[in-house]
């Protein structure tokens, strides 16, 4: 019966038929693939016309079966009849010929598999990995000669990151950790090594009119074997940028032998803006954050007006947009003009896309700097981080709102993710061991500086605190931060040097750090700031310690005059917390029943700031010792070493601070259960 068939297929041409069409199908293939570039035709319609050609092969299986083709054109395939048996053994041959030359296409299609640029992915070997495959994309290279070709080489690399981090199946090194590597001759499996990569992916940029060529290929980390390799001429426009950008993403998903889920494609697919001057515009605003770090840029807030000026549908900017301007009302909340325009800009990216990552992320920014529902904000910025959750600038927003909540053990663990997706950058570090001092596990922080391959002054600055933790020498610890400061830059802050010099009572040696401690006030413009500063702070607590009255006398009416500029009528504060400058103005003034009564208001205000409650617990404390009220800076120096503080059990107790309550028995008690004797120092009041 086969037999029978395969006799018949072969009179009918069945075979001929398929060979002509696959031949036919190839050269439409390579037809295509030249003119689709020329004629700015996307990619993705290349795999348009390979599911036309399948699908039409076996409609000409069909087709050749029931006609044939001849010099009498096409006519219906007649019966077979007794005579042919001599025509089947001349088409026989003629199979022979066609098998042939079939090998030949499948040789030169093997050839392309092999030589083209748009290769079939390999598949990298991840049996010694754990979770999705990390993927670190090197800066693009800008070969253009002139021009912006370096702008868009940025922008490409950055864009490609912002699309990779929102697949769920590849993790990618955050843009920090790679930058070092821009322009750096090093070996492959040495980055991926530092980096805790599978792959390693290379591309450039090229800018021709209003051409550009991007090229990227895929390097497997651990043998330096490329995986994929393709170049990409396209029309100059941000459709077709981001178009490439999820061309690489598909292939680097085969390549990491990973499915991508639904949602990843989904993400892929969208194109943020088609408007290419919007796309300068928002690509100049994140330069200018990204170089900066900080939402205090007036030239941020033209960039992204503009952006969204250009295109209004761009919902990706108005959401940074959003979040730049509730920033601004985030610590005085006297602009409401600005948070009506984010109010206004969260309706607009809801009707847009209410199902977007972006209208989350402006959600977010809304609740955390705008209505400070730190709650909401963190339900909020979880769900972003699931969209996008190789996102470091996410995991970064979800530690302030954990900061802000007061759960440090959270922010612990989000700043532990965050490391391994960019494990070359020492802020993630430094904050690790910052936050696991904070909440008092100091073995965890010893270990974590000790593994550290990070050179980096604050994390060498705990490092000396953790060994007064060992030593309990304050001559010996003042020495060393000395000596640490003098490795320092001209930006060095003076804070901790002032409390080394504060502990060991070398009084002469903090008041030389007064006016660097003015230098180091916050960002924030003064005009802005009600509180006292530095440099106000650190006169009343030196002079008090130093017993120099004269000096003193002055810090506290010149205090209370710049706080009174904040009074109301009534006498309170629109800023509640400025309580606690009034209460450090009254004890280091000897006035002990109002320092104790607002130092117990201010801590009462500053419980409803977790945030704020972990830096300005130990303040507390100090005031109540300077105020003599025992029993109130026990419980506050107990209190702070339960919850998160910068209260430490081996350091605390030296401040002189606590001088006046030393030889009270409830102070005498705690000091022998913190296991704490008199502090070791080179310098007697």
């Amino acid at each position: 019966m086969a037999k029978r068939l395969i006799r018949e297929m072969r009179r009918r041409r069945v075979f001929r038929t398929a060979a002509l069409y696959i031949v036919g199908a190839w050269l439409v293939m390579q037809v295509a693939d030249v003119v689709f570039p020329a004629l700015d035709i996307p990619e993705r319609a290349m795999r348009y016309v390979l599911a036309a050609a399948l699908l039409g092969f076996p409609v000409a299986l069909v087709i050749g079966w029931f006609y044939e083709l001849g010099a009498h054109g096409i006519r219906r395939t007649s019966p077979a009849g007794p005579g042919e048996q001599k025509a089947t053994q001349a088409l026989r041959r003629a199979d022979y010929l066609i098998l042939v030359a079939l090998a030949g296409v499948a040789a030169m299609i093997a050839y392309g598999a092999v030589s083209n640029v748009i290769d079939t992915p390999g598949q990298i070997d991840r049996e010694r990995s754990e979770g999705p495959p990390m993927v670190a994309v090197l800066p693009f290279v800008s070969k253009s000669l002139e021009g912006e070709g370096e702008f868009f080489a940025v922008g490409v690399h950055d864009d490609l990151l912002t699309q990779l981090a929102q697949l769920h199946s590849i993790r990618v090194i955050s843009r920090t950790s790679v930058l070092e590597y821009k322009d750096v001759e090093k070996n492959i499996r040495d980055i991926g090594a530092e980096l805790g990569a599978d792959a390693i992916l290379e591309g450039g940029v090229q800018m021709a009119g209003n051409r550009i060529r991007i090229n990227a290929q895929l390097i497997d980390a651990r043998t330096d074997e490329h995986l994929w390799a393709h170049t990409y001429d396209r029309l100059l426009s941000p459709a077709d940028i981001f178009d490439v950008q999820a061309e690489i993403a598909r292939a680097i998903s085969i390549a990491m032998n990973v499915a991508l889920s639904a949602e990843d494609v989904a993400q892929l697919a969208d194109i943020p803006t088609e408007n290419m001057a919007a796309y300068r515009a928002y690509r100049r605003a994140m330069e200018i954050w990204l170089s900066r770090g900080s939402y205090w840029q007036d030239d941020l807030t033209e960039a992204l007006e503009e952006a969204v000026s250009l295109d209004p549908t761009f919902t990706r900017a108005w959401a940074e947009l959003a979040g730049h301007l509730i920033f601004q009302n985030f610590f005085n909340n006297d602009r409401p003009d600005l948070v009506r325009r984010a109010e206004e800009i969260l309706e607009k990216i809801r009707v847009m896309a209410p199902e977007s990552a972006d209208y989350l992320i402006a959600q977010t920014y809304y609740a955390y700097y705008g209505i400070k529902d730190y709650d909401l904000a963190h339900q909020l910025v979880s769900q972003v981080h699931q969209m996008r959750p190789s996102d470091t600038r996410v995991l970064m927003l979800k530690t302030w709102i954990e900061r802000r909540q007061g759960d440090f053990d959270s922010r612990i663990e989000t700043v532990r993710l965050a490391r391994t997706l960019d494990p070359r950058d020492p802020t993630w570090e430094k904050m690790l061991v910052n936050n696991l001092m904070l909440t008092h596990r100091y073995d965890e922080a010893s270990d974590e500086l000790q593994n550290s391959t990070i050179e980096d002054p604050d994390l060498a600055y705990y490092r000396i605190v953790l060994q007064l933790r060992e030593h309990r020498d304050t001559g010996r610890f003042a020495a060393d931060v000395e000596r640490w400061q003098v490795t320092l830059d001209e930006s060095a802050e003076p804070y901790s040097l002032w409390v080394a010099h504060m502990a060991n009572r070398d009084y002469v040696a903090a008041e030389e750090l007064l006016d660097a401690l003015e230098e180091h006030d916050p960002e924030m413009p003064p005009e802005r700031n009600p509180h006292l500063s530095n440099r106000n702070m650190g006169e009343a607590f030196t002079y008090w310690a130093s017993g120099k009255k004269d000096l003193l006398d002055k810090v506290v009416l010149r205090g209370n005059t710049h706080l009174d500029k904040s009074r109301s009528p009534d006498g309170s504060f629109e800023h509640k917390d400025l309580i606690m400058d009034v209460a450090l103005l009254a004890a280091v003034d000897g006035d002990r029943g109002d320092a104790e009564r607002f130092m117990h208001q201010g801590m009462r205000v500053m419980a409803e700031d977790q945030a704020g409650m972990a830096g300005f617990r130990q303040l507390g404390c100090w005031i109540f010792g300077i105020a003599k009220a025992t029993e109130a800076a026990v419980k506050c120096i107990r209190d702070a070493l339960i919850e998160p503080s910068t209260t430490f059990p081996f350091l605390e107790p030296s401040l002189p601070f606590y001088d006046p309550i030393r030889d009270e028995p409830e102070f005498v008690k705690l000091l022998e259960v913190l296991d704490v004797s008199r502090p070791a120092s080179s310098k007697e009041q």
